[in-house]
């Protein structure tokens, strides 16, 4: 046998066997690292979808709702327009000389002397 081929016998010392140990649970903590960081993302990743879901569905129901927002004021307007056009209307029935001329204009009513004459209306062409 060469001096290259030589077999090195491995010695059974204190040193070696914690340094193995030491290589072990430097093996087993990364592992155990790697497991955790996984879990770690699969959470994240969990509350993300959740988060981006949930974003969605409120964007949605708030753009349902500014919709209904501008069809309810549009017709509040509308309303509004009645409801003045309505008070005019009660203003004017409680006004004697608005009562007096719609009685002669619908019913050909007269003051006492008076004569109706009824004149078509002229075109202008």
């Amino acid at each position: 046998m060469s001096r290259q081929q030589r077999k090195v016998s491995e010695l059974n010392s204190r040193y070696t066997e914690q340094h193995e140990y030491q290589m072990e649970q430097k093996s087993k903590s990364r592992k155990g690292l790697v497991r955790r960081l996984g879990a770690l993302s699969v959470f994240v990743v969990f509350v993300i979808a959740a988060t981006m879901i949930t974003l969605y569905s409120q964007n949605s129901v708030l753009g349902s709702k500014l919709e209904k927002k501008q069809a309810l004021e549009q017709e509040l307007a509308k309303l509004e327009l009645v409801e003045r056009d309505l008070t005019n209307e009660i203003e004017n029935l409680n006004n004697l000389e608005y009562i007096s001329e719609i009685a002669r204009r619908d019913y050909f009513l007269s003051k006492p002397g008076e004569i109706i004459f009824k004149v078509a209306p002229t075109s202008t062409d």
